[in-house]
């Protein structure tokens, strides 16, 4: 397939340029002459992004990564029609067995992947070693602790697990930050009532990103920063946010974003099964979830993950965080594929992903090749 005539995002600027893929991979870029027989998308217009990718999602469009491979596989098949090339399905609290039911059918699907779906990364496990206080929309019987043991017992039979929330103030957080670094699992701060500091020290052993910035953890105060504070003052710590206009404000995506910068930041759907859903009543981790005007919450009106889709965020951090989009665009693309060591996807580039994602002047979604 050859993309013709569009403003393409290379490097960490738009220039204008055709790109031909090839077996799923960029083959070239530059002046290209279609070739006999040649697939032709015109790109006239359009912005050209490289895939998307989404390293906190846990359903999309009434499937959910909990319920088995069946689900993660229509995630994976749905997702592509929305720009995602790659994602990393997120598990939240439940009983052991339950978890390490849901992470083997992550490691089927990474391993055997759809034949038309976004590539699975790997499982990114938000629970169970969470705080009470800010477990948000997780079920609190579920929660423990960090230990080895339990770890151990949730991924038994699998090595697919690629990032873990934690919170850090909780006994042996620390050690298990060390343990997980050891292992190349990326670790992250939330559902968190951690002070500054002991986000600072869990850095130090290396914790590296703060989930879905300033919800679930303790909050920014002048004299108390926080969780947020301390993600957003320290350099070695990348930012997850939801920019969905309920999560945060749009000024605190703004802050956030000027905060961290392109390198700094990522931009996540954190999306339940409503996600590409009309408004109804849904699922979460067996709760009950409302959604009305695109707003899920469990009764007690606690925001209970997303309805977003993350061409939708890149949307909102342009025209309402009013970003540049050549800061926007990496925080979706480049830097959660990299946060994740995922070679070959959130770049145009030679030999990457051939998913593109293309965007209109409005910043709206105007189709994807794949």
């Amino acid at each position: 397939m050859l993309v013709k005539n569009g403003t393409a995002f290379i490097g960490d600027r738009f220039t204008r340029a055709d790109v031909r893929v090839e077996n799923g991979k960029i083959a070239q870029i530059g002046d290209l002459q279609p070739r006999e027989g040649e697939e032709i998308r015109s790109a006239a217009g359009l912005y050209v992004l490289p895939g998307l990718v989404d390293i906190h999602i846990h359903a999309y469009a009434g499937a959910d990564c909990m319920r088995g491979e069946g689900d993660v596989r229509r995630m994976s098949e749905g997702l592509l029609k929305t720009g995602v090339a790659a994602f990393m399905p997120t598990t939240m609290s439940a009983p052991i067995e339950a978890t390490n039911r849901a992470l083997r059918a992550i490691q089927a699907v990474r391993d055997m992947p759809c034949e038309k779906g976004a590539a699975v990364l790997g499982a990114h496990m938000e629970a169970p070693f969470l705080c009470e206080k800010y477990k948000g929309a997780q079920l609190g019987e579920c929660l423990m602790n960090p230990s080895v043991e339990a770890y151990e017992a949730m991924t038994r039979g699998t090595d697919c697990v690629r990032m873990m929330t934690l919170a850090p103030e909780l006994p042996g957080a620390l050690d298990m930050v060390a343990y997980l670094k050891a292992r190349g699992v990326v670790t992250c701060a939330a559902h968190s009532n951690a002070t500054a500091e002991e986000v600072h020290a869990a850095a130090d052993r290396g914790l590296t990103q703060i989930t879905h910035l300033f919800n679930a953890q303790s909050p920014l105060h002048h004299r108390k920063p926080g969780v947020p504070g301390a993600g957003l003052a320290d350099e070695r710590i990348i930012v997850q946010a939801i920019a969905d206009g309920l999560h945060l404000h749009p000024d605190t995506l703004r802050i956030a974003a000027l905060c961290k910068g392109a390198k700094g930041m990522v931009l996540i759907s954190d999306s339940m099964e409503a996600a590409g859903m009309p408004d109804g009543q849904y699922d979460l981790g067996g709760q009950a979830v409302f959604v009305k005007n695109g707003e899920a919450r469990l009764a007690d009106g606690v925001i209970a993950g997303s309805t977003l889709v993350l061409h939708r965020a890149i949307h909102n951090m342009i025209t309402l965080a009013k970003m540049p989009p050549e800061t926007v665009i990496p925080m979706a693309t480049s830097t959660p594929a990299d946060s994740v060591g995922a070679k070959g996807y959130g770049r145009i580039e030679p030999g990457a992903c051939g998913v593109l994602t293309l965007m209109d002047a409005g910043w709206n979604l105007a189709g994807v090749t794949a």
